[in-house]
């Protein structure tokens, strides 16, 4: 692993543990085993570290997806997938959709220039044309707003993640369980929002 790529994990493990505002440059220098003058020839400041990772996190899910929609599979195809490639992304990085949600509260201006700094255009204008042709073949209802689904799809995702210490105790779930429950929801959630908008 390249010096660059510790820092940025150690920087993203102390950005979600204590935030961006208590987060310290001497403790992320810590954790990735690197002195002080050494972080900031990489990272001036806190904000250009958390901004890579912002661009980062958005640059790999926008891709996958990305990729998915423009596809020449059928709309319900794609909806699959693109569920399957968001939890997979999920699961992997569960603590940073929390923290990215933490961010947006605390600073919503500042937060809508780390993501447009990533530089990829959100995927979901690709998947929205899908529907609209989707409807003119009169495979998906016509009064369906693209947007509308977009919204439910992310909701549906986000939120067990976002709500993860209730929905763990609501459903008494240990650790193991709760990464089973969002691998089953790839199918679950792909096949009610497919079933919601069939013609």
């Amino acid at each position: 692993m390249t010096t660059k790529k510790r820092i940025l994990q150690a920087a993203k493990q102390e950005f979600i543990f204590n935030g961006f505002e208590a987060a310290r440059m001497r403790s992320i220098a810590d954790r990735a085993e690197v002195n002080k003058g050494l972080l900031h020839y990489y990272f001036k400041t806190k904000e250009t570290l958390v901004t890579q990772i912002f661009s980062e996190t958005f640059v790999e899910l926008f891709t996958d997806l990305k990729r998915v929609f423009t596809s020449s599979k059928d709309i319900f195809q794609k909806i699959e997938e693109g569920v399957a490639v968001y939890i997979d992304f999920i699961m992997k990085n569960q603590e940073m959709p929390l923290f990215i949600i933490s961010e947006m509260s605390r600073d919503p201006k500042q937060h809508l220039k780390r993501m447009k700094h990533s530089g990829m255009t959100p995927p979901f204008k690709e998947l929205a044309k899908s529907i609209a042709q989707s409807q003119q073949l009169g495979l998906i209802r016509k009064d369906l707003a693209p947007k509308q689904f977009v919204l439910n799809m992310i909701s549906l995702i986000l939120f067990p993640v976002l709500a993860k210490p209730m929905v763990q105790f609501t459903h008494d779930l240990s650790e193991k369980e709760f990464k089973v429950m969002l691998e089953d929801r790839k199918k679950d959630v792909a096949q009610f929002l497919i079933h919601a908008i069939k013609a």
